[in-house]
């Protein structure tokens, strides 16, 4: 806990003008994770820029949350698989 830094999740909602029922269904869906501590919700600081980009396709795109973990999921895979076609493009470039 000493090594996290955390975000009042009533502070968080205040500033980015969002209700926190919206935060506790994104934890309810699995898409964040809240720290609660001495009776107190809590964000970490880690996770603020992947839940300003839930906020952005929600928001701005009116995407719902089942959309929106479609979209985070894809995107994962596209990385693993970017990370594999890496991998393979060097151990490829040993036999050139």
């Amino acid at each position: 806990m000493e090594n996290q830094e955390l975000i009042i999740i009533d502070v968080f909602c205040k500033e980015y003008q969002i209700e926190i029922n919206f935060i506790h269904d994104l934890e309810e869906f699995g898409l964040i994770q809240i720290v609660k501590h001495q009776e107190k919700n809590y964000l970490d600081k880690n996770q603020l820029v992947f839940i300003e980009k839930i906020l952005r396709l929600h928001n701005d795109l009116n995407i719902n949350k089942e959309g929106i973990e479609i979209i985070l999921d894809l995107q994962e895979k596209e990385n693993q698989l970017l990370s594999e076609i890496n991998y393979l493009r060097k151990r490829l470039g040993l036999y050139e």
